[in-house]
């Protein structure tokens, strides 16, 4: 083949390669589409990785307020809870006295409109109240008693409130000189069991006549 011929084919050939590469511009451009589409799937990506922490999360705090986690409490406990007794309190007025003397016993605690019960009581080994003149003539020490005795003094009906109030005679045969007083009614929490009762109590001195 002649010099002048291979030259031109070299043209031609070369001339083929050149009309096939894109233009300047189109490489420029696939550049910026596939920046655009790494950093489109970078975000992606960040946004699927905080979506499965949030749902790894979100049972445990959902296990923890249905109590399948730590226990906590339930309804029906709060609601035991917010229904609790209310505050007794027995009190007497004087605190002492003298065999056959009055005591005026208030108090609260009771089921509004129940029958209250008073009375008087001692334990066995409690002091019993001689005069100076009778420890005296024993020439002994105060003797006490020796078996527990208990006695119903009185009964009222309790208020609306569930307050109570009632004046007791002490008998005048009682020698105990530290007694106990008592108030027995119905528990106001439970109405329909009449069986369950408080009882309350407070300690009074009689003194000899």
């Amino acid at each position: 083949m002649a010099e002048p011929e291979r030259r031109l084919r070299d043209l031609v050939e070369e001339g083929t390669r050149a009309s096939r590469q894109p233009p300047v511009a189109d490489l420029r451009r696939r550049a910026r589409r596939r920046r655009a589409f790494r950093d489109a799937a970078t975000v992606a990506a960040a946004a699927m990785a905080v979506t499965a922490t949030v749902v790894a999360i979100l049972p445990l705090a959902g296990s923890e307020r249905s109590g399948t986690g730590l226990p906590g409490p339930t309804a029906p406990s709060t609601l035991e809870s917010s229904v609790t007794e209310p505050a007794k309190s027995l009190v007497a007025s004087p605190s002492e006295t003298v065999p056959g003397g009055t005591i005026t016993l208030t108090g609260t605690g009771c089921a509004p409109g129940k029958k209250v019960s008073f009375g008087i009581r001692w334990d066995r080994g409690a002091k019993l109240s001689l005069s100076m003149e009778e420890q005296k003539a024993q020439a002994q020490p105060q003797a006490t008693a020796t078996a527990a005795g208990s006695y119903k003094l009185a009964s009222a009906n309790a208020l609306a409130t569930g307050s109570f109030e009632a004046t007791v005679t002490i008998p005048a045969a009682t020698a105990v000189n530290r007694p106990t007083l008592w108030a027995q009614c119905q528990s106001p929490t439970r109405a329909a069991a009449s069986a369950h009762r408080v009882t309350q109590y407070v300690s009074i001195v009689v003194h000899s006549a």
